[in-house]
C-alpha cells in the first residue's frame, strides 16, 4: 500500500486533534504523537500550529464552501441545483468526516474567519445567498413550489446533510452499524434527502 507524504499524514492528524479539542487547546506535542512522530519532525515541516490550522482551514474551506458556491452560481433549474448541493455536501463531508465539527467549532468561536476566508477565495457568502433567494423566489410566484426564503432552505439542506455526520457516534450506536454500513447509508441519503426536499418544497398538481 502507498505511504501517505509526511505532510498529509501530520494535516490530518491534526484536523482530528484540532477537532476533538479545539485550536486553542492543541499543543504541536499531541500533533506530533497522533501522527506517529516526534515533534522535531513535525516542526521540520511545520513551524508552529497556527500555520497547520490555517493551512487545513484554508484546504478544507475552500474545498466545501467553494464547490457550494459554485453550484449557487450556476444557471441550474432550483432542483437540479438542490440535487448538485446535497451531492457535494455528503460526498464532501464522506471524504473529511470531522470537517462539519472542525468549521463549526473554530467558526462558533471567530466567526470573523468565515468573511475572512471567503475572502480570500474571492467568495461572498452573502451575494451567493441574495442570488439563490431570488432564485427561489422566482419560483415561488411562479407557483412551482411553496412559500418559502431561500436561506431557510439552504439551512434545511445543509442541517440533513450535516447532521448525520456531527452525530455519527451516536447513530451509528443506536443504529447498530460499523463503518462502512454507516457510510454505505450515507451514500444512500443523497436520494433520500434530495427526495425528501423536493417533496417538501413542491407545489402537488
Amino acid at each position: 500500500m502507498k505511504q501517505k507524504p509526511t505532510e498529509s499524514v501530520i494535516l490530518d492528524a491534526a484536523m482530528r486533534v484540532f477537532t476533538r479539542k479545539g485550536f486553542a487547546a492543541t499543543r504541536t506535542e499531541e500533533i506530533a504523537k497522533e501522527a506517529g512522530m516526534n515533534r522535531a519532525l513535525l516542526h521540520y515541516y511545520y513551524r508552529d500550529k497556527q500555520t497547520i490550522f490555517n493551512l487545513i482551514f484554508e484546504r478544507r474551506f475552500s474545498e466545501f464552501f467553494k464547490g457550494l458556491f459554485i453550484i449557487f452560481e450556476t444557471d441550474s433549474p432550483l432542483f437540479e441545483k438542490i440535487e448538485k448541493m446535497v451531492d457535494h455536501e455528503i460526498s464532501t463531508i464522506s471524504q473529511h468526516p470531522d470537517l462539519p465539527r472542525f468549521i463549526l467549532m473554530e467558526v462558533a468561536q471567530h466567526p470573523e474567519r468565515l468573511i475572512e476566508y471567503g475572502q480570500k477565495l474571492g467568495l461572498n457568502p452573502r451575494i451567493f445567498l441574495e442570488q439563490f433567494e431570488g432564485q427561489v423566489q422566482a419560483e415561488v410566484r411562479a407557483g412551482r413550489i411553496r412559500p418559502i426564503e431561500g436561506r431557510q432552505l439552504v439551512i434545511n439542506i445543509m442541517s440533513l446533510c450535516m447532521y448525520p455526520f456531527v452525530a455519527k457516534p451516536i447513530i451509528k450506536t443506536m443504529m447498530q452499524l460499523d463503518e462502512s454500513k454507516y457510510f454505505e447509508m450515507q451514500e444512500r441519503r443523497k436520494k433520500e434527502v434530495y427526495e425528501f426536499i423536493i417533496h417538501a418544497i413542491k407545489v402537488s398538481v
